[in-house]
């Protein structure tokens, strides 16, 4: 190859590499500008006694006395706004990529609406089983190797997230969370690594766990300490691994709302606590996710 061509591909490789990953920037950026912007009103709405008279002392109380749920709301409502740029790109990363795995399935399913109803209804429920099995085996591996008591930064969020009113917490870690995460990391990120990764004909496996395995890194990186990390790197091959077996956006979605609900909700309630965090029970948990994956037939097979 001469030098002209080489320099071509090397241009064509950083072209792929910074439409992988400039989506995620986008989304970090808006994500952090409008944190520091709601964050700034809030303050300047509880400093400033015209203001505070203005929305009244009840709603001066709440802003004041419900710190941690006025925190998750402004992060919700920032990741929210930091897929907003992304939206049509979205749109158009899940409409061109159907996983290279479900044409014919979709046909199949066009011949009965039976046929379609059980198919999506017995998705949901492996989706949903496989995520509260996984995630809970996945915090009790954690808890029983005491990984969870070497980061302050850890006990410091999950502290912040257990201040949250429920309600609050459940909608914003169950939902609107899950869904600007997957938005970017699978939705864009992960159907993009796949077309970059599709050059690899004689390599299948490899253009499936390549852009598995990275875009579950760099969800990790994003959660900011080594427990989330740890955990954040594991609950994405398995997002992506859903995402690939459902050969659907909507089961990736899913998945990840279902863990956080789990995780948010078993971790912080003593009495789910005691009954489902023990070894005994990661242990089958663990071998029923184990069952899952490996039972699961992707969607064409």
């Amino acid at each position: 190859m001469t030098e002209k061509g080489i320099k071509a591909e090397q241009n064509a490789i950083l072209r792929r590499v910074v439409m992988v990953f400039q989506p995620f920037l986008i989304y970090y950026i808006v994500n952090i500008i409008t944190v520091v912007i709601l964050t700034a009103l809030v303050d300047t709405i509880i400093q400033d006694n015209h203001t505070a008279q203005a929305i009244g002392g009840t709603w001066k109380k709440i802003l004041v006395e419900q710190k941690a749920t006025v925190n998750a709301v402004i992060g919700g409502l920032s990741m929210l706004s930091g897929i907003l740029p992304l939206f049509s790109t979205f749109r158009s990363e899940i409409m061109t990529n159907n996983n290279g795995c479900n044409l014919k399935w979709a046909k199949e399913e066009e011949d009965s609406n039976r046929y379609r109803t059980a198919a999506i209804l017995k998705k949901i429920m492996l989706t949903i089983t496989l995520a509260f099995t996984s995630s809970i085996a996945i915090n009790i591996l954690f808890i029983t190797l005491r990984l969870t008591e070497s980061s302050e930064t850890y006990h410091q969020t999950a502290a912040h997230q257990y201040s949250v009113i429920f309600p609050a917490g459940l909608f914003l870690y169950g939902i609107v969370s899950p869904f600007a995460e997957e938005v970017v990391f699978r939705g864009i990120i992960y159907n993009r690594l796949k077309k970059m990764f599709g050059d690899f004909q004689d390599k299948k496996r490899f253009r499936i766990i390549g852009p598995m395995v990275i875009s579950a890194l760099l969800f990790g990186f994003y959660h900011g300490n080594i427990v989330q990390m740890l955990y954040g790197f594991l609950m994405g091959v398995l997002i992506a691994c859903v995402y690939e077996k459902g050969g659907r956006f909507l089961y990736a979605f899913l998945f990840h709302a279902a863990a956080n609900a789990a995780v948010y909700v078993i971790t912080g309630n003593p009495f789910l606590y005691g009954h489902f965090i023990t070894p005994c029970v990661g242990l089958m948990f663990a071998a029923i996710s184990v069952l899952i994956v490996i039972f699961w037939r992707p969607a064409g097979n």
